[in-house]
């Protein structure tokens, strides 16, 4: 017990000095008040209450703020409650710049994909003729030191530090294959890795199975590439699968081509509305409305106009809720148009679109600039696109389960976002939540509503490819009946027919 204590003194402590300290802020503050604005008369009133606490903070915070990255924490806060919308510093801008290349242009790596799980990386692909490949990895192979760190237990967020290195340096892989955990090494040479989002092979029946695993700019020459490899390999190909499932979408325009690769020219691909839904613009399937920069002006798809099987070969889509923005939008144009069908489960729900445009000193903004509408007049955003069969990913799903998957309608939006109208899927959202709350009471099994493992695709674990096949083979498909208050509700479809202009701007992402 100290000396003030035992004489029967209360310490000096924060509870003592506490009205002293509320009575000076509010003194302060109403000093303050008094002077004279330091705004401009066209800045709204926020800015310039933004640009007040600012000087109090520099003044009179305890430790000194670096300003800069405050304000740009600020900013990047509020941009964020749009939807999809982003903001960038002028480093981070850079930074994003370099990324954009090396998606477009490749990076240096070995060409492996991996799922990163406790016990290492379990390589679910090899890059045909890269590195890794031509060294002697294979896929189900297991990665347990990168130039002898130790990937067992590693977070991904960890791994490029290892991964990461110049074309021509080597990366050692110590790895075990096999049921006998054989002990392996591996010193494959770095090389530019060009991304390769397409692959295709062939099935019984003369079925090409092609995937597409995201839009990245180079989509469309890379699916053409690896599907006419397939086709030259055998026999006329039969029909067509287009796996679109677990495909978050990229360049919009990407979407575009790959519909109008099948479904030909002059056809609507798509119409978007602009600033409240007043402005209306369709994209067609004509040059060079899919126009994109790694294509250097260059139509890829003017050589295959003579050939019909593109226009023509039965084709089927699987779709499923991971399938989002382009992907969904060339799953729903396709079908439309009256070029597919859909099998899988509904997707995503991603219907709007974004641009950037690079602000002051460097930053750069990005925002939501169009709703999508389908070529039938209907939107996405919210609702996705539903298949034609629904069949679950796995045979004995647990369909009520999928069909609450997280998808676009879960998502909440700022009440400022959109000042004319409430958030239309506000009671939707409760209700799906409540329906969550109550399966987890229940207790039940999430594994058996879990989407498939991508390395099962095309594989004789696939249920749902295997009733494409079905489907194409006129052999009945499987279906499930399902619960409509799981289903997206149907949207509210515009009629578009001479209300649209031929759209003349730049490539979006989604």
């Amino acid at each position: 017990m100290d000396d003030q204590t035992r004489r029967g003194h209360r310490p000096l402590s924060a509870r003592w000095l506490a009205p002293f300290v509320l009575l000076a802020s509010s003194f302060c503050t109403t000093v303050r008040a008094a002077e004279a604005s330091p705004c401009p008369p066209d800045w709204e009133a926020q800015i310039c209450e933004l640009k007040s606490v600012v000087d109090v903070l520099k003044k009179e915070h305890l430790t000194e703020i670096d300003v800069p990255a405050f304000l740009d924490e600020t900013i990047r806060l509020g941009v964020k409650t749009l939807p999809y919308a982003r903001f960038l510093n002028a480093q981070e801008q850079q930074e994003q710049v370099k990324k954009d290349q090396r998606t477009r242009n490749g990076a240096p790596g070995i060409g492996i994909i991996f799922e990163t799980l406790p016990d290492g990386l379990h390589i679910i692909d090899v890059v045909p003729d890269a590195p890794a490949a031509l060294a002697g990895v294979r896929t189900g192979d297991l990665v347990v030191a990168m130039d002898g760190n130790s990937m067992v237990g590693i977070d991904n967020t960890e791994i490029a530090k290892y991964a990461n290195g110049e074309a021509g340096a080597p990366l050692k892989l110590t790895l075990l294959r096999g049921a006998s955990q054989q002990r392996l090494e591996f010193s494959p040479l770095r090389a530019i890795i060009k991304p390769r989002p397409a692959s295709a092979r062939r099935l019984d029946g003369n079925v090409l199975y092609t995937r597409l695993a995201s839009f990245p700019e180079p989509t469309i020459g890379d699916y053409i590439d690896v599907v006419q490899a397939e086709r030259k390999k055998g026999p006329p190909a039969a029909a067509v699968v287009l796996d679109l499932r677990i495909n978050g979408g990229g360049a919009l325009n990407a979407a575009i081509g790959i519909t109008a690769l099948f479904a030909g020219r002059d056809k609507t691909a798509m119409v978007t509305l602009q600033r409240d839904d007043k402005i209306q613009h369709r994209i067609s399937t004509n040059w060079p409305d899919y126009d994109l920069p790694v294509m250097q002006g260059q139509d890829p798809l003017a050589p295959l106009q003579s050939d019909d099987w593109w226009r023509s070969v039965p084709l089927i889509v699987l779709i499923d809720g991971q399938s989002a923005s382009a992907a969904e939008a060339t799953a729903a144009a396709l079908k439309d148009l009256g070029r597919a069908r859909l099998l899988g489960t509904p997707t995503y729900g991603k219907g709007m679109a974004q641009t950037g445009v690079g602000t002051r000193d460097g930053t750069y903004v990005v925002w939501s600039n169009a709703r999508n509408l389908r070529p039938n007049g209907c939107p996405m955003e919210g609702y996705g696109v539903v298949p034609d069969w629904i069949v679950p990913p796995r045979k004995d799903a647990d369909m009520d389960g999928v069909l609450l998957g997280y998808r676009e309608v879960d998502i909440p939006r700022a009440a400022y976002a959109n000042k004319p109208a409430p958030d239309p899927f506000a009671d939707v959202r409760k209700e799906r939540q409540r329906l969550r709350d109550r399966r987890a009471l229940a207790k039940l099994d999430p594994a058996n509503s879990a989407a498939l493992p991508q390395k099962e695709f095309g594989t004789a674990k696939d249920w749902q490819l295997e009733q494409a096949l079905n489907a194409l083979a006129g052999k009945p498909v499987q279906t499930v009946s399902v619960n409509p208050r799981f289903m997206p509700a149907q949207p509210a479809c515009m009629k578009l027919e001479g209300q649209v202009t031929e759209q003349k701007t730049g490539p979006k992402t989604q």
